[in-house]
């Protein structure tokens, strides 16, 4: 399997009681899939996977992979805090079909390079699941360049995905990686363009499980040498992200959903008054882009 293409970072629909809202979840993949989506990352960051029990996000994987029916790879977000806890999250999504892990450093303790590279090491040696390297230095321990590509001489990952903003560090990557025959993912939608004309392989993102026909649409444009084309869809993806640059993540990504027609329950976090109402203010201006975005993406070329 070579993951490459649209690969979207699903959000979790939660019921009133903070339980997986099984039909809003059947739903969104079914629109993922049938919008030209090539993968689904579910548990993911933007899935909150971190609010979920370890029996919750099994329990997310299974009904991802069943509501996908084989149609196309589900992927399943393994990070932690630890060595063991990320092997026995793989070996759980192994038994239940998933094509690859997701495998994001460690969180909340900081660590050394060195002692990074030996978590890989350890999780690779005692996993039978491919996985995804995973870099998101917002949320967890920051990879080094030299350090990730320690870890894919040592660990040979299925593939990188980068969430990190740093253009010169994408750049070093993707030079480093030429001719390695690892793909490289580009994490922020802001990004993709810039990533595609850099060698990236692809996308797995926010935005590609809440407008995949742009996303979609702005990969096969630029792969069929249209770049106009994909680089005005860049730019529209860019205004639709200006209007939530106030609206604190993932709380932003559920706005956008429900501009889509799902219920994706309450927030999980506390939200203040003023955030709230920002949120309700904005919502008319979202819906109204992103009907803007995916009509540009489904205009004929």
């Amino acid at each position: 399997m070579r993951i490459e293409g649209a690969f979207a970072a699903m959000a979790t629909p939660f019921a009133a009681d903070g339980t997986v809202a099984r039909d809003v979840l059947r739903a969104m993949v079914d629109f993922m899939i049938e919008r030209g989506i090539d993968g689904i990352f579910a548990a993911s960051t933007v899935g909150e996977y971190v609010h979920l029990s370890d029996e919750e996000r099994y329990e997310l994987i299974r009904s991802t992979i069943e509501f996908a029916r084989g149609r196309v790879p589900v992927l399943a977000g393994a990070g932690d805090i630890g060595v063991e806890r990320v092997i026995r999250h793989c070996r759980e999504f192994r038994a239940a079909g998933a094509a690859a892990a997701v495998i994001a450093p460690p969180y909340y303790y900081v660590m050394k390079q060195d002692d990074l590279v030996a978590h890989y090491e350890r999780v690779a040696e005692r996993i039978e699941l491919p996985f995804v390297l995973y870099h998101i230095p917002q949320f967890s321990n920051s990879l080094r360049v030299e350090t990730m590509l320690r870890i894919v001489e040592r660990c040979r990952p299925a593939a990188i995905k980068n969430s990190s903003p740093d253009v010169i560090e994408m750049m070093a990557l993707l030079g480093a990686l030429e001719g390695k025959g690892i793909p490289y993912l580009v994490g922020p939608d802001e990004l993709l363009f810039t990533g595609l004309e850099l060698g990236a392989a692809g996308s797995m993102s926010g935005l590609s499980g809440i407008v995949p026909e742009a996303v979609r649409a702005l990969i096969d444009a630029f792969r069929r040498g249209d770049s106009g084309r994909a680089r005005r869809l860049q730019f529209e993806m860019l205004e639709l992200l200006a209007l939530v640059a106030d609206i604190p993540f993932p709380a932003w990504i559920k706005l956008m959903l429900s501009a889509r027609g799902f219920d994706m329950g309450p927030p999980i976090g506390a939200l203040a008054r003023a955030t709230v109402e920002r949120i309700e203010a904005r919502r008319p201006a979202i819906a109204d882009k992103i009907d803007a975005l995916v009509r540009s993406a489904s205009t004929r070329p």
